[in-house]
């Protein structure tokens, strides 16, 4: 799974113990991320191993565990029911739309252009 997709797609069918296993995961990546920040100024070669073991126990950053945490607590999504479209909604779909054919159509209504032409010619 890539780090910025969103995990609803593999929490389908999620087990109470694999939420447990995601809590352990969780607890112990923010358990090491802490020891990491700490042991920086004494052993920074060991924090930077242990910041990188946290990141992979945590799939990510810890709002990424966060996001997965909640997304497994929701459970699946459900997709609601659409109805399918009408032979009325279909032919309106089809039908062909109106082009105006200058700047006075665009800008008036049809029928004030028609009015307007009617008057005007001799």
């Amino acid at each position: 799974m890539n780090l910025f997709q969103s995990a609803s797609g593999s929490c389908d069918a999620i087990s109470k113990n694999q939420v447990a296993i995601l809590l352990v995961r969780g607890i112990a990546g923010i358990g090491l991320m802490a020891y990491s920040f700490v042991l920086q100024t004494s052993a920074p070669i060991a924090g930077w191993a242990l910041l990188a073991i946290s990141i992979l126990l945590l799939n990510g950053c810890p709002a990424c565990w966060g996001m997965h945490l909640v997304n497994a607590l929701r459970g699946p999504k459900k997709t609601p029911f659409v109805l399918p479209p009408t032979e009325d909604k279909l032919k309106s779909l089809r039908k062909k739309r109106y082009a105006p054919k200058d700047m006075a159509e665009h800008l008036f209504s049809p029928e004030d252009v028609r009015r307007f032409r009617q008057h005007s010619e001799p």
